[in-house]
């Protein structure tokens, strides 16, 4: 076995002592492995290759992330950044990504905080000034009262403050004392509930280049000036970096390559238009009875929501979302929508419509019941099965006894009863081994070879299941496993997923 360490964040400085005549970009580590499962070379040959042919490598993302959908190959590319002056709102807004991120940020708890904060830009300059005195007036509290809140903590845990005088007196640094710290923390955790939004933060935050590509697109369209022109400035410091694993953040250069104009609509307008949409369906279909909500158990603000029905769980989340409605009174409307077929088909048409083959689906589509599916499939099926790794997957030992997947290519060239003689001299040896080495066994038997998998997906990830492994460029086995997951899904929440299926028949599909 070899390990080797093909790459790592190292900081900027460093990267521009690199000789002017060399082209510093993790593209070439991403395209080195893509090509890992078509080029028969090694792969520290095929890292070697990338970077000595950068402009090849570039060419080379392009048209395995975006011309073939393999967006994955873009993680291997990771970027770190400072960001210094956003808002707390904006980097709500920045740290919706979950995958493929990491933010580590200035702690209110443990900076006593100077009052700077972002003065909005679409404020008029009468507002600008309006804004400004509320957040002085607010700052002012933070800071008139955080001296008060440190006693009261030091008042109120003597035995705490009674350890950080015994470490002062000894003459250790306040920056030592962990028990001073820890009360004059507890008060700046509290002094902050005065302050605005907008009070200025500050963050390491590290993307690969896939959720960056996604958080510059998704920004780009925001409702805030703020995260707009975080947006540009990702994508500024970024795009002559590795402009190959970004192209879906820039529709010129996308239509310059692919020919093709960029399908931004989905960022554009399905927010806004949910908004509005969901005021009228209030509207329209408010004021439903008691029985329409489901048994809800509360303690306090806190309510357990038991319901599984998929259609109208994720409606039920789009109308609370984009409303100030309670969970209860949302699911009132919801059953209004939902009472007869055509409604129900017109609501999640319309929460659809801007939706296009490169775009997730929203993430009203994972607050459901998730659906659980029990498979049996091959071990070649399995490789590729295990790479959607946002839903559970739970894997039995393989089972000879559940028989083989015999590819229907080996059927016509009548190889069939050649590979079940492989299969039968591989089980026997499996038998011989497994009483002897247990799990080891498992390495006698053939890529032909069943297993049982449990599967929980929400529709979200079942969504992007469908959208790349019914695709008429799927492999064969795990696309007809994919067709019979999607049969099951369509009969139990024929709205939501309506939309499913290959992209290369989601155009079809959407008309």
């Amino acid at each position: 076995m070899k390990v080797t360490l093909a790459g790592y964040n190292i900081d900027k400085s460093l990267i521009e002592k690199i000789p002017e005549d060399t082209i510093a970009t993790p593209e070439t580590i991403s395209a080195a492995y893509a090509r890992i499962s078509r080029d028969p070379r090694d792969v520290p040959e095929l890292r070697k290759e990338a970077r000595e042919q950068v402009k090849k490598a570039r060419r080379s993302n392009q048209a395995i992330v975006f011309g073939m959908s393999h967006h994955s190959v873009a993680e291997h590319a990771y970027f770190n950044f400072d960001i210094l002056q956003i808002s707390r709102l904006a980097l709500e807004e920045l740290e919706a990504r979950r995958i493929g991120a990491a933010y580590t940020e200035k702690s209110q708890r443990y900076i006593t905080l100077q009052g700077d904060f972002v003065v909005p830009a679409e404020f008029s300059a009468e507002d600008k000034n309006a804004f400004k005195d509320l957040v002085t007036f607010q700052n002012d509290f933070y800071l008139r009262n955080l001296k008060k809140l440190t006693d009261h903590q030091f008042a109120s845990n003597t035995e705490l403050a009674e350890q950080a005088r015994v470490v002062t007196e000894k003459g250790t640094s306040s920056k030592m004392n962990r028990a001073k710290n820890t009360l004059e923390g507890w008060a700046k955790e509290d002094a902050r509930y005065a302050l605005s939004l907008a009070t200025q933060a500050q963050l390491g935050m590290s993307f690969n280049a896939r959720t960056l590509e996604h958080a510059i697109r998704i920004m780009h369209h925001s409702e805030l000036a703020e995260c707009r022109e975080l947006s540009q400035k990702l994508f500024e410091v970024t795009k002559e970096v590795a402009p190959s694993l970004i192209i879906l953040s820039d529709p010129q250069e996308f239509k310059k390559t692919f020919k093709t104009e960029l399908q931004d609509d989905h960022f554009k307008y399905t927010r806004s238009n949910l908004k509005k949409f969901v005021k009228k369906m209030v509207e329209k279909y408010g004021g439903g009875s008691s029985a329409d909500v489901p048994e809800i158990v509360s303690e306090s603000n806190e309510k357990l929501i038991l319901e599984h029905d998929v259609d109208k769980n994720i409606a039920a989340a789009i109308i609370h979302r984009d409303s100030q409605l309670s969970i209860e009174e949302s699911y009132q409307v919801t059953a209004d929508i939902l009472s007869s077929e055509e409604s129900g088909k017109a609501f999640f048409e319309e929460v659809l419509k801007f939706i296009s083959a490169f775009d997730s689906l929203p993430r009203e589509f994972e607050f459901t019941g998730d659906l659980k599916f029990e498979l049996v499939v091959s071990a070649s099926n399995f490789a590729q099965l295990k790479r959607h790794r946002l839903m559970t997957l739970l894997a039995q030992d393989y089972d000879p006894a559940l028989g083989i997947t015999i590819p229907p290519s080996i059927k016509a060239i009548g190889g069939e009863d050649k590979l079940a003689e492989v299969c039968r001299r591989s089980e026997e040896l499996y038998s011989d081994f497994l009483p002897k080495y247990g799990k080891a066994a498992e390495y006698c038997l053939t890529n032909a070879h069943r297993r049982r998998v449990l599967v929980l997906i929400n529709p979200r990830e079942l969504y992007h299941v469908s959208r790349l492994r019914e695709d008429a460029h799927a492999q064969w086995d795990i696309k007809e496993t994919a067709g019979r997951m999607m049969k099951l899904a369509k009969k139990v929440a024929p709205l939501s997923f309506m939309l499913s299926g290959g992209k290369d028949q989601f155009e079809k599909m959407k008309k």
